[in-house]
């Protein structure tokens, strides 16, 4: 026989290169020995198995007539690999049980190490697997007790095994006929600390041995190792004989093991979803896979107690509900550790709510806040039920308060309208007038506090600063917009026609400082500025800003906007009462032609190019055509026109003719 050492694959051949890929062909070593006599006494049958340490043939005992298993170390391995070999040898030797295959006989030969042991007639549990893909629950339980019970046989002994793995579960039948479990490979297995005052240390610091699918959380870590490390691989093992898939694989080993540090394995139900497996088994694995070796089990004898047992006569699956000792601690710690945790809680959500203030714009505490709203909520039941008398005192009590303990003057007008909703039910007529007032100041007192913020703030975006600084500012600069759009409206909608031109003219002044004077957002404030003036009487001073707004409009060829159409409809609104009618006239057709055909969606604006181009006619006389275009604008319906908003950023306008800012 030769193989090749690029793909691996063995041809009985005198082929001199490899027929798939063409590396040289060279001897296999392994099959050299089939027919020697091996330590004198040893006839080699065949190769049972090779690794990159070692080789396992079978043999016979030339003597005895045994049929036996030869584990050969390589003939190039060097002292340390040897010096495990002999671990080995030694704890696998000192274990007597039937779970775990017996070691006959140890010795060198030349530079080669040896171990001589059963032949074992079956197949290991990685090979069932992969033909089965997974095991039936009833002999997944009867493979994992005596599992079970040679591993609790060699941490008796002092032994850990450490590189439990499917490959190193054999299956072979029983004297009876049943499925009879061999633990092999000892091969990184380790004395425990307190099983013996010396043992020679094979492996140095920091050395990581096992299988990365299988290995615990301190072994990838290369922390020291105690039988729950055993524990936990055993929980892998259970895990991927019940379920078909390892609980945990990454793309790489190294993955791998940095998923048993940190990750949790996914619930049966998830990876299986197929599967009905007991929810007490899942949880008795899912214990075995805890990250923390003290959240495991303690022991193998803990495990087996929880783990079912199997009727020999049926075949079904007894699960037994088991609390130990060391779940009970577990969970009174846990409750303990509950308990303070909600004290401290409790304790500092009271501090806070007795002491913190909050922030400036919403002044008070959060008890004080509590209180106020019980007494809104509790007021407003009360209203329902037409309980009006102590609905209104604790509605002058919310009020008292929220003047007095908040800064946040919506809380005094939230019970100010609640006053106003009684007494418009109980018909206390003479209180709703003097509410209604008492609603009017304070809308106007939020107003004037949005509209002073607003102008230290337009003033702080003016100012002198480094280049950064400017840059920043000049992207703020068109957020602001809104809030001066929403004001400004607010303003004059409460009579506060002249703080709202001066929030404008402010507004115009720092945009232009920022971005220029043909910036889009200048003659969107251009806009405002026009409608403050028109209602102010100010005619005079309206064309200016619309026509600047329009150059500005213009001049940016825009498309799909609309506030170019805003624009020329104010315009020719204006033109029009002022009795500029040639002007009013085009003004007022191209703004209509230019909605009809651009955005005939939009009832809103074409309602409002409508109206203003039918009052046009009637003001020139035409009375026949004007009717005509107002009948087209009456059969637009209410639902088709937005609410009275204008939105410049967006172009989208739905203020009326009749009704200026």
């Amino acid at each position: 026989m030769k193989y090749c050492p690029k793909c691996q694959k063995k041809f009985e051949t005198l082929w001199a290169k490899c027929p798939d890929d063409g590396a040289e062909l060279e001897t296999d070593k392994t099959e050299q020995m089939i027919g020697q006599i091996f330590a004198d006494q040893y006839e080699i049958l065949s190769v049972l198995g090779a690794g990159g340490m070692s080789v396992v043939y079978r043999a016979k005992h030339r003597l005895m007539d045994r049929i036996v298993a030869i584990k050969l170390l390589h003939d190039d391995s060097d002292k340390q690999a040897i010096e495990r070999f002999k671990h080995e040898a030694k704890s696998s030797s000192s274990l007597k049980h039937q779970n775990i295959i017996s070691i006959y006989d140890f010795g060198i030969v030349g530079n080669q190490a040896y171990l001589v042991m059963d032949c074992l007639e079956g197949k290991n549990l990685s090979e069932i697997l992969e033909k089965e893909e997974r095991l039936s629950v009833d002999r997944a339980i009867n493979i994992f007790r005596q599992t079970c019970h040679g591993l609790e046989h060699a941490h008796k002994n002092g032994i850990l095994h450490r590189d439990l793995k499917p490959s190193n579960l054999v299956i072979i039948k029983g004297e009876d006929g049943t499925e009879l479990v061999k633990i092999v490979d000892f091969g990184i297995a380790k004395l425990m600390p307190n099983a013996a005052m010396q043992q020679t240390r094979l492996t140095q610091t920091g050395d990581i041995f096992g299988s990365p699918l299988y290995m615990s959380p301190e072994q990838c870590q290369a922390r020291p190792l105690d039988s729950r490390s055993d524990i936990y691989s055993l929980g892998c093992l259970m895990y991927e004989a019940l379920t078909g898939v390892a609980p945990l694989r990454g793309e790489t080993a190294y993955d791998t093991m940095t998923m048993h540090v940190s990750t949790l394995p996914a619930a049966f139900g998830t990876v299986a979803p197929e599967l009905k497996i007991d929810k007490s088994i899942e949880a008795m694995v899912f214990r075995c896979l805890e990250k923390k070796p003290e959240d495991r089990y303690q022991t193998i004898a803990e495990l087996l107690t929880d783990m079912p047992t199997v009727h020999s006569d049926s075949g079904s699956v007894k699960v037994k509900a088991v609390m130990h000792p060391t779940r009970q601690k577990r969970e009174i710690k846990y409750l303990r550790y509950s308990f303070w945790s909600l004290f401290v809680i409790c304790a500092a959500i009271a501090l806070y709510a007795t002491i913190d203030n909050g922030a400036d714009f919403d002044h008070g505490t959060l008890l004080e806040k509590t209180l106020w709203n019980c007494k809104t909520t509790v007021a407003q039941t009360l209203i329902n039920n037409k309980l009006y008398d102590p609905a209104r005192a604790l509605l002058l009590s919310a009020e008292e308060s929220a003047r007095q303990r908040f800064s946040n003057k919506s809380r005094v007008l939230t019970a100010l309208r609640l006053q106003r909703e009684l007494y418009i039910k109980a018909r206390m007529f003479e209180d709703l007038e003097a509410v209604n007032s008492k609603i009017a100041a304070v809308n106007s007192q939020m107003l004037l506090e949005s509209y002073n913020g607003l102008i230290a703030e337009l003033s702080e975006l003016a100012k002198p600063a480094s280049q950064t600084q400017t840059n920043i500012n000049k992207l703020l600069a068109p957020i602001s917009f809104g809030s001066v759009n929403h004001i400004a409206r607010g303003l004059a909608g409460n009579s506060l026609d002249k703080h709202a031109e001066t929030l404008l003219t402010r507004a115009k002044q720092t945009y232009t400082t920022l971005l220029g004077p043909k910036d889009l957002l200048v003659a969107d404030v251009d806009m405002l500025l026009g409608e403050a003036y028109w209602s102010q009487q100010r005619l005079k001073e309206v064309r200016p800003v619309l026509v600047e707004a329009l150059e500005i409009y213009d001049s940016a060829n825009l498309k799909n906007d609309k506030r170019k159409i805003l624009a020329m409809l104010k315009l020719g609104q204006l033109d029009r009462d002022e009795n500029r009618y040639d002007k009013a006239k085009d003004e007022l057709e191209t703004a209509m032609k230019e909605t009809e055909t651009g955005f005939g969606k939009d009832k809103n604006l074409l309602y409002q190019c409508l109206n203003s181009y039918g009052s046009y006619l009637e003001s020139i006389g035409k009375s026949d055509e004007a009717t005509a275009v107002f009948e087209r604008a009456q059969k637009i319906s209410p639902e088709e026109v937005m609410q009275e908003t204008v939105d410049y950023n967006s172009g989208s306008t739905s203020n009326s003719d009749t009704k200026p800012l």
